[in-house]
């Protein structure tokens, strides 16, 4: 049997011991690591698994990086209408939730350019040749791509509702739980009012954004703004997402600018291990070509690009 298709197995598993199938009841608890860990230990013995009880935090991140997550997920959980969303920190992996008013699926993605998309050409000129010969086809690459040509200051120069005025890289791969891929410093001005934004950015090749992920990470960056004297006068946090989508048999870099949160709303958030109620409101959806194509993020598919 395949990795991926025993992780259902260990799902149904872990729900089992929260829902009472005869009542129809739910207990409401967090997946822990070592739960995780006892529960694959039981179905090796049990049923012959062959999942390893390794790296047991990104159980439910791995299995929601994967495009067929939804098929995936256990029939008899999606029936009763539970899903799951991560947690983070102090051995939390995840929690069986029900389903929100009007969701059909259990892992909907609404990461998603509009059907006809505003598309935006990037010079990459200024990258070497070499480069855009030998980049990776890694998440590492296409944060890079994106820093190194000024993707974000382009979309916001342009395409923002916000009046931005300033907007500064102020680093790459922020350790913790959760990572943040790329941080900016932001100020805009609302009125006669400047503000100061921290702008966390997520990016993805390939693969679903996880919402769940992007809201711990503006209310860890929020907690940080309030802990650090440097930080204290940010006012929000303005989480923006990436993911390399196939637009007219060529891939481009879709960006996904999501309405800032009130730094004070988000620590409150995170105090309250409520991170997941923080609205998440995709504000604005562009797609961004690079030109020339550089190799393992845009570019033809079959030899062939068409231009648009």
């Amino acid at each position: 049997m395949a990795r991926d298709s025993e992780k259902p197995v260990v799902f149904e598993y872990l729900f089992n011991r929260r829902y009472d199938w005869d009542t129809g009841t739910f207990t409401p608890q967090t997946v822990t690591n070592s739960e995780i860990q006892d529960a694959i230990i039981d179905l090796q013995q049990d049923q012959g698994i062959t999942l390893s009880t390794g790296n047991p935090a990104n159980f439910l991140k791995d299995f929601l990086r994967s495009p067929n997550r939804n098929a995936q997920w256990p029939a008899a959980i999606a029936e009763v209408g539970y899903t799951a969303r991560q947690s983070y920190s102090e051995g939390r992996v995840f929690d069986f939730v029900p389903y929100p008013s009007g969701q059909v699926l259990p892992f909907p993605d609404d990461f998603t350019l509009p059907d006809e998309p505003v598309v935006h050409k990037v010079e990459t000129v200024s990258l070497p040749s070499v480069a855009r010969v030998m980049g990776r086809a890694d998440e590492a690459w296409l944060i890079q791509v994106c820093v190194q040509q000024r993707v974000l200051q382009t979309h916001f120069a342009l395409y923002s509702p916000l009046d931005v005025v300033d907007f500064y890289h102020l680093q790459n791969s922020l350790k913790g739980a959760p990572e943040i891929d790329a941080l900016f410093l932001m100020t805009f001005r609302a009125g006669e009012v400047l503000h100061k934004a921290l702008v966390t950015f997520e990016a993805k090749r390939d693969e679903p954004i996880l919402p769940d992920q992007i809201r711990s990470q503006v209310a860890a960056m929020a907690k940080r703004s309030q802990k650090e004297a440097g930080l204290r006068d940010i006012d929000f946090i303005v989480p923006v997402a990436a993911k390399t989508v196939l637009i007219d048999a060529s891939k481009v870099i879709a960006i996904f600018e999501m309405e800032g949160i009130a730094t004070l709303d988000a620590v409150k958030a995170g105090r309250e291990k409520l991170e997941h109620e923080l609205p998440l409101q995709i504000i604005n959806a562009v797609a961004y070509r690079l030109e020339p194509p550089v190799a393992g993020i845009s570019g033809p598919l079959n030899g062939r690009h068409k231009k648009r």
